[in-house]
């Protein structure tokens, strides 16, 4: 294999090693890439004497030189380590992303052949050459990660490094930001901002959002291959915009901590990077359901209406939030006298199905007389200023504050406390916003970048923590529920914590849910909600959501109908709008308006089964439930690109209308057979197809194969699955089903009470068999009944049971069969011969 990104570049060739040793992880042979040939001419910055191979540990390759150190470490067959500095050891950099367990150097190889080095793994290798630093990854199927031609540079507080980018390469993820899938091209800021009216709409040169996650995925025709740079001050990324053949890469460190993951697909890299900064928890499964909210809801009884109106309008929903005018004075854990009584309030929504979410920002006021101020100050929990003589002061909403010091444990440990004020009194649920962290009273919205943290490691100046501080906040927001949960009044199991935050860093899907925050009523913020909600998933943030209608502004009815109608298959679903602008609540638009929204919270509730799996999913394996076409369609040049469409979980395909005045858009279906959910009419795939599209439809597309459990829409989430779950099972395909199912509130989870089976269909002819597996965990299923809803059928004969007759129903109008089998906690196995040709 050869590639060369520019003219200077290296060309690396494949060689043949025989016979590695056994200590190699049991590779008798690999496929080495491993000689480095240059033009004769081209001068060498280096002697091969300025790196030299030192002794390192199994797994580690150590290079020494005059410029610097690079220590290479294989954490993983497919996941290599890459540090360097100019000089002295290598920092011991606890890791806020990375959890500890993932840093175990495993078996490797290294071999040296004249001036390249290389470190072999069962999956692939590093190889460098040490005349002149230049260096490459590499597996079975070429080259993946090309370093420019120096190797990376330190200057003033500064280090560099440059990547060869390929001519036909894509970069997907690195976290939350505005434009295209495709971020080749494109400057990423790595620093968390508090942006009002963010998207090219409001700023075309905005570089920065709220969460900063240094994660890039590179796709090079349909071989993935990942980057993370594990540093939370600021790194700026230029992704091919300087020079399209490279990748300049700047971080305010004096240390390159570089994690490459080989891949060689999406999903791959994805998992390993979740595996590396941690897998989200489940949420409580009344997270899934819509949520409502606006700043603010000034009353008591304001809230309490909206409650009643969605009641009274049968309109599902679960979640109601207090913006900051619940507060009393902007204190926060506080209510004010607008809402008195407020366990009593609490208490009564309670009674009707509504979780009540409050916000809590960082900056706590500083009144003397505020009991949260006092106790803290006498626990020395806020950031102190930069000569760490006093705390450190700012502005924000309630006017002078100051900043608790959230990388701090104990602060962690005392916020957490201090939030029981409000979860004793029956909140469920903790919205941080603020926490990038922002600061009225500095023209860069933040905090002194000399600021002091006390950290354990020993006091760190803010600018070279910033992006950690808002991840924190939400670690101790999480922790504090769990702590209220355990050590409370009531001794019941442990409920899941619900946090949403703003801010936050690689790896804050341990944490919380992330929305995307201060968006605008603007078409232009609907279309790029597409793709920042994609990258923010292929970053590990496989929970997130952008603010339905967007928060700035006003939306016309259509423009909220058709955000409403793609924000039903997104993670995060809520409904949000600022303050003084008119009521934003799903009636708010008249009756036709209403019934639209009733008819996609219907549905949205009947997908929960099939969304729950999904979220499952994302724990086990790190995979989102919103993925990009390239997800499953790696080898197709159109879905790489396509960045208007997404799939929800591998059965659904979504095509949001993102233009006003269209009735019809053009869809791209990839390689698969796929059906129109509302018609039911076929499309081969590969090519694209116009779909029609009216006000109450978003085009939507089912794969063939496809199993998909439903229940019944209530007006709120029901804790775990109902008794009848309706499978629809679509032919001419195949299809799995990871079935998952536990009690949607609690911890117990993590001790493996849930109960999980695999369900799967094939088809053959006119012949449809679907196979269910043992159940298998230790929660006792409540699913009474498997609705089976057999698409493209033409009679109702033909059924069968673990090969016994069963009877059916037949529905001529729709072409599906109908059959209700009881549930068996051990295999089922059936078989349906009734299919249309």
């Amino acid at each position: 294999t050869v590639e060369t990104a520019e003219a200077s570049a290296a060309q690396w060739h494949p060689i043949r090693l025989e016979a590695l040793p056994p200590r190699a992880g049991g590779v008798a042979c690999v496929r080495r890439m491993s000689k480095l040939q240059r033009p004769p001419a081209r001068p060498r910055p280096h002697s091969p004497a300025d790196w030299t191979v030192a002794a390192g540990a199994e797994g580690v390759l150590l290079l020494r030189g005059k410029k610097g150190r690079i220590q290479v470490s294989a954490l993983g067959p497919d996941l290599l380590r890459i540090r360097a500095r100019s000089d002295g050891p290598f920092s011991p950099r606890p890791s806020a992303a990375v959890l500890p367990e993932a840093l175990t150097a495993t078996a490797g190889t290294v071999v040296t052949e004249g001036t390249v080095v290389s470190l072999f793994t069962n999956a692939g290798s590093f190889q460098m050459d040490r005349a002149t630093g230049h260096w490459a990854v590499l597996d079975d199927g070429g080259l993946l990660v090309a370093s420019g031609s120096t190797p990376p540079t330190f200057s003033a507080g500064k280090t560099q490094l440059r990547l060869n980018l390929a001519e036909r390469e894509l970069l997907f993820g690195l976290g939350e930001g505005t434009g295209p899938l495709n971020r080749r091209g494109l400057v990423r800021d790595f620093w968390n901002l508090d942006v009002l009216g963010h998207a090219p709409a409001i700023h075309p040169a905005l570089q920065s959002l709220y969460v900063s996650i240094p994660f890039a995925i590179s796709n090079r025709d349909g071989r993935a291959a990942g980057w993370f740079w594990d540093c939370p001050a600021r790194q700026t990324w230029d992704l091919g915009q300087t020079d399209r053949s490279i990748a300049t890469l700047t971080a305010d460190s004096d240390e390159l901590d570089l994690y490459l993951f080989l891949g060689p697909t999406v999903p791959a890299v994805v998992g390993r990077f979740t595996e590396l900064t941690g897998r989200p928890p489940l949420p409580p499964r009344w997270a899934l359901g819509f949520q409502q909210c606006r700043y603010s809801y000034e009353t008591r009884a304001e809230l309490e209406t909206v409650a009643r109106e969605f009641r009274r309008r049968k309109l599902p929903c679960d979640v109601l939030y207090l913006d900051i005018h619940h507060l009393d004075g902007h204190r926060v854990f506080t209510f004010g006298s607008k809402f008195p009584r407020p366990a009593e309030m609490l208490a009564g929504l309670a009674r009707k199905g509504f979780k009540t979410v409050a916000i809590v920002d960082p900056g706590v006021k500083d009144d003397p007389k505020f009991g949260v101020l006092k106790r803290g100050m006498q626990l020395g929990a806020f950031v102190r200023d930069a000569a760490d003589t006093d705390d450190l002061f700012g502005e924000v909403w309630p006017g002078r504050v100051r900043f608790p010091d959230f990388l701090n444990p104990k602060v962690r440990d005392w916020w957490g406390l201090e939030q029981h004020r409000v979860t004793e009194l029956g909140v469920s649920g903790i919205w941080n916003d603020m926490n990038e962290p922002a600061n009225f009273a500095r023209p860069d919205k933040t905090l002194d970048p000399e600021a002091i943290h006390h950290t354990p490691e020993g006091p760190k100046r803010h600018v070279d923590v910033h992006n950690l501080y808002g991840q924190a906040m939400a670690q101790a927001s999480r922790e504090g529920l769990l702590a209220h949960a355990r050590t409370g009044r009531k001794k019941t199991a442990t409920p899941r914590p619900f946090v949403v935050t703003r801010a936050g860093y690689a790896g804050i899907q341990r944490h919380a849910i992330v929305w995307t925050g201060d968006n605008s009523s603007h078409w232009e913020h609907l279309r790029d909600a597409v793709p920042t909600l994609l990258n923010l998933s292929l970053s590990g943030v496989s929970a997130c959501g952008a603010d339905v209608g967007g928060f700035l502004g006003v939306p016309t009815p259509e423009l909220f109908t058709r955000w409403f109608q793609f924000a039903a298959f997104t993670p995060f679903f809520r409904n949000h709008t600022n303050h003084g602008t008119p009521a934003q609540e799903p009636w708010a638009f008249g009756a036709p308006i209403e019934e639209i929204c009733r008819l996609y919270l219907n549905l949205r509730y009947q997908l929960i089964p099939y969304l729950y799996c999904l979220t499952a999913e994302a724990r086990r394996t790190g995979a989102p439930w919103m993925r990009p076409l390239c997800w499953h369609y790696a080898n197709d040049a159109v879905a790489a690109a396509c960045e208007d469409q997404f799939l929800v979980g591998s059965d659904l395909l979504v095509a949001p209308i993102l233009q006003p005045g269209a009735t019809a858009r053009c869809v791209y279906v990839p390689n698969d057979l796929w059906f129109d959910f509302w018609t039911g009419e076929m499309h081969p795939g590969g090519r694209h197809i116009v779909v029609q599209a009216p006000m109450d439809q978003i085009p939507l597309l089912v794969r063939a194969g496809a199993l998909l459990p439903m229940e019944s829409a209530g007006p709120s989430v029901s804790p775990g699955a109902q008794q009848t779950i309706s499978l629809h099972c679509w032919p001419r395909g195949r299809g799995t089903l990871e079935w998952h199912e536990d009690d949607g509130t609690t911890e117990a989870y993590h001790q493996g009470v849930v109960c999980q089976r695999q369900i799967r269909s094939h088809t053959r002819g006119r012949t449809l068999v679907l196979e269910f597996e043992p159940e298998s965990g230790a929660w006792s299923s409540t699913v009474n009944t498997w609705r089976l809803i057999l698409w493209g059928a033409r009679t109702a004969s033909g059924l069968t049971v673990n090969g016994v007759p069963f009877p059916a129903t037949f529905d001529g109008e729709g072409q599906v069969c109908i059959a209700e089998i009881p549930n068996s906690p051990g295999a089922l196995h059936v078989r349906f011969t009734g299919l249309a040709s």
